[in-house]
Formats: C-alpha cells, structure tokens, sequence
C-alpha cells in the first residue's frame, strides 16, 4: 500500500509543483499517496497572528500533517520551537511579492516608509523579506515598522497602512484596485517534514517535485495558467510568477546565514544547531 502523506498549502502559486506532482500522478510513481490541501483552511477570518504556521505546526504535532512547506525563516523558527520535525530541504520555488501602496500615496521610495506602518502577515515570508529589502535600501531595522494584518490587501486599499507586502494574488487585485509597487520581493521556502518521514520518503517527495518543476517549465503555456490560477485569465498575462528552482538540500552556510540574520535581530532567543533543524546529508 502507498505511504500517504499529508499535507498543507503554504501559497497555492508558489506551491503549485505540489499540487502539478499530484495531478500529473510523480508522487504515485515514487509509491506515494500525497493528500494536498490549499490555502489557510478558515481564509482570511483564519489569519490571527501567526496562525498559518501555528496551525501548521500543531497539527505536524498531532500527527495530523507530516509536511508543510513554509518561508525559510519561518521553518527554522517553528522546528526550534517545536522541537520536532526537521527541515528537509529548501522548497522548489523562490517565492516573490510587493511592496505596494496607493496610487495617490507620496511614498515613491523604500526610504520614504521609514517608521511607516506596513502591512504585513506577522512571521511570514512577506515579513521577513519586507525587512530585508527595506533595510537594502538604507532602512535601519529599528525603523522599519511592520504591523499584522488578518487582510493586507483591505489595510492596504482602506487607507488602514500606507503600504502592504503582498505576494499573488493579492499584487495583482492590488494592482487592478490602482496600487503601485515600490519593491519586489523575494524569498525562499523550506519544506518542514515530522519525525516518521524517514530519509528514504524525502528524497522520492523531492524527486516527485523536481519533476514537477519541469512539467511546468516544459509547458510553458499551462505554467503561467497553473501558478496563477487563483487570478482572472486577463491577470494571468501579467501576475508576478514564482521563480522555479527545483527542490534542493539545505546547505550548512545557507542556514547559518540565515540563523545569524535571525538572531541579530531578535527572532530567535538561542541559536539552534544545523542538526537539530535540517535533515543534512
């Protein structure tokens, strides 16, 4: 009997290899029963603060899930926390987004949102890419000001923040509202995996994805069509695609990378070891 596994969305463009691996039937052939579900599962009255990964993370807990992928920030913070699973490889897409305001607004540049409100998901990927871009242009941290909101878009749109950090398909209904962005943003995702996936089940997961990232990149037609779907078709011509990367190990200087940018900044009050988060070869 295939080994099912279960898991849950974390962007459904960004993670559309997921979903193009189960349809196109890659996760049967490695001799696996892949239950994928979409998208936060309450929408957006869902979105608390942090409830995403919160969610993700009991229910990985419970045993409900054995994978999720997740911003790669997002992952080394969570399997710290939780102290079980481990990261088992970096995700198949970079994942991208934008820094938007109103049309009318007299923001033209990053620096002129120091200590301005922005809308953001709190710890995700959004988040921590916003606080990226925003300190590459001169911004020091202590002035970047990054508040949750359950709808980005609405504070956006409402006049609730002056900006928001959005990935599709919020870039492009922001776009279509009249918003223009200021900065692209740009991230990349790990994939967290429980206990009881043992070795062996994540490399046939990342064998399935890889070649579900060439699916997409041989049919380059359906590809803007799959990773957009969640947009209009007259949308799809113009929305902000995932960069397709392919599924890939993650590297001991990459994490380190990220864990001292973490901690220099407060997001992690110890700093893990790579053994104790990623499942390295």
């Amino acid at each position: 009997m295939p080994r099912t596994i279960r898991l849950q969305s974390d962007s459904n463009a960004h993670d559309r290899p997921w979903r193009v691996a189960v349809e196109q039937g890659f996760f049967k052939d490695e001799g696996l029963e892949v239950e994928y579900h979409e998208d936060n599962p309450q929408g957006v009255a869902g979105r608390v603060e942090d409830f995403s990964g919160r969610w993700k993370e009991s229910q990985l807990q419970k045993g409900a899930l054995e994978v999720y992928p997740v911003c790669e920030w997002g992952a080394i913070e969570r399997v710290q926390q939780l102290g079980k699973g481990k990261i088992i490889g970096l995700d198949t897409t970079a994942r991208t987004g934008a820094i938007m305001v109103r049309q009318d607004s007299k923001v033209k540049t990053l620096v002129d949102l120091r200590n301005v409100p922005i809308a953001v998901t709190w710890h995700a990927g959004t988040f921590y890419a916003a606080i990226e871009v925003m300190e590459a242009a001169g911004v020091p941290f202590g002035e970047i000001k990054l508040v949750h909101a359950n709808d980005r878009l609405d504070a956006l749109i409402s006049g609730t923040t002056e900006a928001a950090a959005l990935m599709e398909p919020l870039v492009s209904r922001a776009a279509e509202a009249g918003c223009r962005a200021i900065a692209e943003l740009r991230w990349r995702g790990g994939i967290v995996a429980g206990d009881d996936v043992d070795d062996e089940t994540a490399q046939k997961l990342m064998r399935a994805l890889n070649r579900a990232v060439e699916w997409l990149r041989d049919n380059e037609e359906r590809s803007r069509q799959e990773l957009l779907r969640d947009l209009k078709p007259e949308q799809r011509k113009t929305g902000m695609l995932p960069e397709l990367l392919g599924g890939q190990s993650y590297k001991t200087a990459e994490f380190e990378e990220k864990v001292d940018w973490m901690m220099d900044r407060g997001f992690l009050k110890e700093k893990p070891a790579y053994a104790d988060v990623v499942r390295g070869k």
